[in-house]
């Protein structure tokens, strides 16, 4: 039974990864950096008529009322080579259309001036989905039992898929001629839908010609899909001394108002000779609904500072991330997993479906600059680190289930130019996302499967690549 046990933590830890961009905070363009995108700041970079991420900011608002509305149309890339074994490279690539933010602005007149600003903000944060097969000859099970080359079938599939809805209201007011205040709540609903799917099969050779040939199979499947209706709040402040604008604000950690989540794992082992004396056979299948779901994300700080030049502005900015300690986003309910005609023992069912987090504290950084090339037009420039949060010490031990896939830092570019009217601003640019890693762990190698590591191979980290490409169009209305 100590055996038993064994084998089903080890199929436990091999759903370690779901592969993209879900460990990194600055993946969305609506960020302290993405000066591209209209509102997002923490110092003043004279936006008007909008939603800005420091909601301080919205004490500079004149316009009676402003809304907006941006589409960033992208395609997004990601490949991990060798990801299940040499040459079985896992690819994941889809063209999007997003709808970033839709939101206005309400300018207060009268003795104490304030505005009121609303929005929607729409955050696809990932959407992977990747799949791989092996049919070959080769040695496989050892020969003492199953002499020469067998035949080989091997299968993955992976998805991953994580959306963001966020409505938000932020009002913004003067504390003085040079310092304002302003504070937003922040409304989120959050999906996640994660499985990975893996199965290797070898056709046993007989010694004897006598009945049908056996067959030696590995089945695991893990999937989950969550959501959780929370809130957040943020609360800015702004300096402005002349040419130079300085902005703080922190964003809280989530409060969580309502979730869910259900889980269904199936894993099955036949005919399978980890000792050539000793054949293993295991069923261990479980579902469960109406589970509680703890989803987090830790407090933050960000600054910026925008100094005018001549004919355009400088921007720089930055975002503290405090760190996360290991905690269970989905703890099963023990109950029946694994299944014999011996009776039930649930020892390890919670410890292995769990779907577990935690986060490193991270500092990201962006720059942005503006030229007036015209009157009526502005040119934009920004880069900006995106760094995961993702971190394997971390975790304390190796039971469970990682939510998240990205391992590696990305890097975002952006590059475009607004068209200024009486009555509207048109802005539109390219947004360019870049991220490299050496050392992505593969969920399996099936070109070195064999009975001695459970059909999954001898795994070794890998390299990955993500890479993004989108077109932004953003429309200002001022009414």
């Amino acid at each position: 039974m100590k055996k038993l046990y064994l084998t089903i933590i080890l199929f436990g830890a091999c759903f370690y990864y779901a592969q993209a961009q879900d460990a990194n905070y600055w993946s969305a363009q609506y960020n302290p950096a993405g000066i591209l995108t209209p509102g997002s700041a923490v110092a003043f970079t004279r936006d008007s008529g909008l939603l800005y991420f420091n909601p301080a900011l919205l004490a500079y608002n004149t316009k009676n009322s402003a809304s907006i509305s941006g589409s960033v149309y992208q395609l997004n890339s990601f490949k991990v080579k060798d990801g299940v074994g040499a040459g079985l490279n896992l690819k994941s690539s889809n063209v999007s259309i997003v709808p970033v933010m839709a939101s206005g602005v309400l300018a207060m007149k009268g003795s104490k001036k304030f505005s009121v600003g609303y929005a929607i903000i729409q955050n696809p944060v990932i959407n992977y989905q990747a799949t791989q097969q092996l049919d070959r000859k080769f040695n496989v099970l050892n020969d003492a039992y199953s002499p020469g080359d067998e035949s080989f079938l091997g299968q993955y599939n992976g998805q991953n898929t994580i959306n963001e809805t966020s409505a938000l209201l932020s009002t913004g007011f003067k504390l003085s001629p040079k310092l304002a205040f302003g504070f937003s709540t922040q409304g989120q609903y959050r999906t996640q839908t994660l499985q990975e799917n893996y199965s290797a099969r070898a056709i046993i050779n007989q010694t004897t010609g006598s009945g049908s040939e056996p067959i030696t199979n590995l089945q695991s499947s893990y999937q989950v899909s969550h959501y959780n209706v929370s809130l957040k709040f943020k609360v800015g402040f702004a300096y402005d001394d002349g040419r130079s604008h300085l902005g703080l604000n922190f964003t809280s950690p989530l409060v969580k108002l309502k979730s869910s989540a259900e889980l269904l794992s199936d894993n099955l082992i036949t005919d399978l000779h980890v000792d050539p004396t000793d054949t293993t056979n295991l069923l261990a299948s479980n579902r469960q609904t109406k589970l509680s779901e703890n989803y987090k994300m830790p407090l933050s700080l960000a600054l910026g500072y925008a100094y005018d030049l001549n004919k355009g502005q400088i921007y720089i900015s930055a975002e503290y991330f405090n760190s996360v300690s290991q905690y269970s986003i989905i703890t099963p309910r023990s109950t029946d997993f694994i299944r014999s005609n011996e009776g039930n023992d649930n020892t390890f069912t919670s410890e292995i479906l769990k779907l577990k987090d935690a986060r490193r504290s991270i500092i990201n950084y962006g720059i942005g600059f503006t030229y007036e090339l015209k009157p009526d037009v502005t040119g934009f420039i920004s880069a900006r680190t995106d760094f995961t949060y993702y971190d394997q010490k971390k975790y304390k031990d190796d039971d469970g289930n990682i939510s998240n896939i990205s391992n590696y830092n990305i890097y975002h570019m952006q590059i475009g130019g607004n068209l200024k009217r009486r009555k509207f601003n048109l802005r539109t640019g390219l947004l360019f996302d870049y991220g490299h890693t050496s050392a992505y762990p593969q969920f399996a190698d099936m070109t070195s499967a064999n009975d001695g590591n459970f059909l999954q191979g001898d795994t070794h980290n890998v390299k990955a690549t993500y890479f993004s490409v989108g077109l932004m169009f953003a429309y200002i209305y001022n009414l």
